[in-house]
């Protein structure tokens, strides 16, 4: 259903990724694990068109994802990218409702959607974006990409400074919007924990490239692997 093909890719001439395939079926959560530093940041940008392609391409059910990161929003691909990255001076009901809208949605079925699927948010509704906590940023930005209506869900580090039980509440939102809605889910992590949680198989990156493919239970099981690649 999404593709990622021999992507190679980085910043200038710095080359970051180089000959990167992975694959994600559809209704699918896969985990693309690794150290700091690896690439996982730079291949979620490469997905979104925001670097550019060296070589390589993207694809989504079976044709090439179009050039631009909004045509790539249209095409049924969200994005929450590392930071978050609200808009801060908009409430969490705008926040939600501009990302509908601008995929030709309605704002107002985006924002009744979230409201009920994210609790969390409803007595925010109102409040700035800004000044909410890390973990209701990250909620916010996850409610925001589901607003698009994507076919696949690409999510960069969405544990980076959440608390436990907002990360234990998140797992729970990703299986179940994968089991109701049928949305494919990437996503980038150093938890190894939260991926386990989630995902039913794991591609591990190291320098840049992919170092192996593996089920959960194998990564589960290996402590020699956790320890080489993961440094867990």
């Amino acid at each position: 259903m999404f593709r990622i093909v021999n992507a190679t890719g980085g910043y200038g001439k710095t080359v970051i990724i180089r000959d990167v395939s992975i694959a994600v079926d559809k209704a699918e959560i896969v985990a693309l694990l690794g150290r700091n530093g690896v690439g996982k940041s730079t291949l979620m940008r490469f997905a979104m068109a925001l670097i550019p392609a060296f070589s390589g391409h993207v694809e989504i059910e079976g044709h090439n994802a179009p050039e631009s990161p909004a045509r790539r929003a249209k095409a049924g691909i969200g994005y929450v990218p590392q930071g978050r990255y609200v808009f801060p001076r908009m409430t969490v009901t705008e926040n939600i409702a501009v990302a509908a809208e601008t995929n030709g949605h309605s704002g107002r079925v985006a924002v009744e959607t979230a409201l009920r699927e994210f609790p969390m948010l409803r007595p925010k509704a109102d409040d700035l974006a800004g000044g909410l906590s890390g973990g209701q940023q990250q909620v916010l930005a996850l409610a925001r990409a589901l607003a698009t209506r994507p076919k696949i869900l690409l999510l960069d580090e969405p544990t980076e400074g959440v608390q436990p039980s907002i990360i234990d509440e998140m797992a729970g939102i990703l299986k179940r919007i994968n089991r109701e809605r049928g949305v494919a889910i990437l996503v980038a992590e150093q938890d190894l924990d939260f991926c386990l949680s989630i995902a039913t198989r794991a591609y591990v990156m190291e320098k840049g490239s992919v170092r192996l493919e593996t089920d959960r239970d194998s990564l589960r099981t290996d402590r020699k692997l956790q320890q080489e690649l993961l440094g867990v």
